[in-house]
């Protein structure tokens, strides 16, 4: 094969390279990827030139130096895309300044020799210099755990690529006999596939490491999501004025009961209604009558355990599952509940309100005899305010929108 069918291949295999990677960056944003296409760009731009240098007899000079200029550019550009990809460095002035000198040697070199192949030494140790920074680039700020698969298909094409071009140094300087060893001139006609393939390597490495960014970055977005998720899921389930669960946290809590999970559990269920919360919000403002909520919410908060699930059931009524809590003691707990309040109503409330709440206790065996329970315990609570004499004036009131009943299923009938 001849080396300048070589050389056709292997502009035809970076010119697709380049190709990919501009296509990768309609969908891909990284400074990376940008630094990479211009490198590729260039490399084919090179390419390109010395193909017709090599077929243009009498300006090949002019040809060769943009053969030259663009396989420097290549290098200090890959350069650039391996160190912004290690630590976020960007293009700065000491790569003006190496451009500089790259566009020096670039003009000066095809002067010194007509033969191209004698240009080719310092050709090979410059760009075998480069492949070795951007080697180091990479690997000098990584630890081996954190190489990709993608960075490891990267840093051994960048291996084997400065391998590659140092050799070329006695491979060309022998083939004269210059080192008493004279190399078969076929074996030079087919480095120009050596190098693609090489290349070609390095091109796909850098696309695994782009997809690998672009699998982190759906990872950390998915996870933000779900954590947003999660957030929402928790807001939902509170109420906003008192922190206490609402109902939509006791339908989650019944649902978890359909699967078995929870059918064994077992505790006490209390219901509490604050008394004439209405007189207080008519007479005092809606604010006050805010803060006695959030008394009554904080007053059985001090009476029950970490565990244990504190509802706000309506406008003015809580419910507290305490599992685990036999019948006797959660009733002990919710009598001294208006003993707490009369002490510490001034306080939380920074008004002069009495605050008293009605209250009604049940014991359940599991989850789905817990509709019952909870209809007996505010069957007991209407009963107990009957009995102390506090419902002047305020009927039992019809449970309607909002408020649903239990099936025996245990689930709400609307």
């Amino acid at each position: 094969m001849e080396s300048g069918v070589g050389l056709a291949i292997q502009c035809v295999g970076i010119l697709l390279v380049t190709l990919l990677s501009y296509f990768m960056r309609c969908s891909i944003r990284s400074v990376s990827l940008k630094y990479w296409t211009a490198a590729w760009t260039c490399l084919s731009i090179s390419l390109l030139s010395l193909f017709v240098g090599f077929h243009f007899e009498g300006h090949e000079k002019g040809f060769y130096s943009i053969y030259f200029l663009g396989e420097y550019a290549f290098g200090l550009l890959f350069v650039a895309g391996c160190r912004y990809y290690a630590n976020g460095s960007r293009l700065n002035g000491t790569y003006l300044y190496l451009f500089a000198i790259a566009l020096t040697i670039a003009l000066a070199l095809p002067h010194l020799s007509a033969d191209f192949n004698d240009l080719f030494l310092v050709q090979a140790s410059i760009l075998a210099t480069l492949f070795a920074v951007s080697l180091i680039s990479l690997r000098g700020t990584m630890k081996p755990r954190e190489m990709s698969p993608g960075l490891r298909v990267m840093l051994v094409a960048l291996v084997l690529l400065t391998l590659d071009f140092l050799h070329y140094v006695p491979v060309f300087g022998a083939r004269k006999g210059a080192w008493v060893v004279t190399v078969p001139a076929r074996y030079l006609q087919y480095t120009s596939i050596f190098d693609l393939l090489l290349e070609i390597l390095l091109g796909f490495g850098t696309v695994m490491v782009l997809m690998e960014g672009v699998r982190r970055d759906m990872e950390a977005a998915n996870q933000k999501l779900m954590q947003a998720h999660d957030k929402l899921e928790l807001i939902a389930k509170i109420d906003p004025l008192t922190e206490a669960l609402n109902r939509h946290a006791f339908h989650s809590l019944l649902s978890r009961s359909e699967t078995g999970l929870e059918g064994e559990s077992s505790g006490s269920v209390a219901v509490i209604d604050i008394d004439n919360l209405k007189p207080i919000n008519d007479t005092m403002g809606h604010h006050v009558g805010d803060k006695v909520i959030r008394a009554a919410s904080r007053a059985v908060r001090s009476l029950i355990r970490a565990d244990d699930m504190l509802f706000r059931w309506g406008g003015d009524e809580f419910m507290v599952l305490m599992f685990k809590l036999p019948l006797e003691e959660a009733s002990r707990r919710m009598e001294t509940l208006n003993d707490v309040l009369k002490e510490n109503a001034a306080q939380w409330t920074e008004a002069a309100v009495s605050i008293t709440v009605s209250h009604g206790v049940a014991g359940f065996a599991s989850l789905t005899t817990l509709a019952k329970a909870i209809e007996e315990a505010d069957t007991a609570m209407y009963e107990k305010r009957r009995q102390q004499g506090r419902t002047a004036g305020k009927m039992r009131h019809q449970r309607s929108g909002d408020q649903a009943w239990f099936t025996i299923s245990g689930r709400f009938k609307r």
